[in-house]
């Protein structure tokens, strides 16, 4: 599912903590993982290496999980 607004996206990041921006980008922390270091799809976070899905802004809009809609009453 595709969220196209921009107002939307940021109500869902801000009520999910393991969600932040990165740029235009969302970021989903998927927890501390001492082999993420060596992955693509890693961010160092307050001192450790997490992995990371990252959602990116396409022209729909951001590409999410339905669970995300469902979970959060949208």
């Amino acid at each position: 599912m595709y969220v196209d607004s921009l107002n939307k996206m940021t109500k869902m990041v801000k009520e999910t903590p393991n969600l932040f921006w990165e740029g235009f980008d969302v970021i989903e922390d998927l927890g501390e993982n001492a082999n993420a270091v060596l992955k693509k799809n890693a961010r160092f976070i307050e001192g450790a290496w997490h992995k990371v899905n990252v959602i990116k802004l396409t022209e729909h809009g951001w590409k999410v999980p339905k669970s995300w809609l469902t979970s959060l009453g949208n």
